[in-house]
C-alpha cells in the first residue's frame, strides 16, 4: 500500500472547501437561526414573565379592592344597624309619648265626664227631690 501525495492534496482541498460551503451555507444560518429563534423564545418567556407579574399585581388589587368592599360594605351594615336601631327607640318612644298623651287626653275626658255627670246626677237629684217634695205636699194638702 502507498500512499499517494497527490490524491491526500486533493482530499484535504475537497475537506477544506467542503467545511468552507457547508460553514457559509449551511453551519452559519443554522446558528443565526437557533440564536434568533433562541432571542424569540427568551423574548417570549420574559414577555410571559412580565404577564404572570401583571396578573398578580392585577390579583393583589382586586383581592385588596375586595376587601376594601367587604369592610366598607360591613361598616354601612353597622352603620345602618345603628341607625335602625336609634329610628327604633325613637319610634318607640314617640309611640310611649303618643299612649302616654292618649292616655292623659282619656283620663283628662273622663274626669270631666265624670264631673259632669256627678253634677248632672246632682241636679236630676234637686229635680227628683223637689220633685217629691212637691207631690208630698200636694198630697198632704190634698189629703
Amino acid at each position: 500500500m502507498s500512499i499517494n501525495i497527490s490524491e491526500m492534496i486533493w482530499t484535504i482541498i475537497c475537506f477544506f472547501a467542503l467545511l468552507f460551503v457547508l460553514n457559509t451555507f449551511l453551519f452559519k444560518p443554522l446558528i443565526r437561526f437557533m440564536d434568533e429563534r433562541r432571542s424569540r423564545i427568551d423574548a417570549g418567556l420574559e414577555e410571559a414573565r412580565r404577564a404572570e407579574e401583571a396578573r398578580e399585581e392585577a390579583r393583589q388589587a382586586a383581592e385588596e379592592s375586595w376587601s376594601a368592599r367587604s369592610l366598607e360594605a360591613r361598616h354601612l351594615i353597622t352603620q345602618g344597624k345603628l341607625e335602625d336601631d336609634k329610628l327604633h327607640t325613637s319610634t318607640v318612644e314617640e309611640a310611649h309619648l303618643r299612649v302616654a298623651q292618649a292616655r292623659e287626653e282619656a283620663q283628662a275626658a273622663v274626669a270631666q265626664e265624670e264631673s259632669q255627670a256627678r253634677e248632672e246626677a246632682r241636679l236630676a237629684g234637686r229635680e227628683l227631690a223637689e220633685t217629691l217634695a212637691d207631690r208630698l205636699l200636694d198630697n198632704g194638702e190634698a189629703g
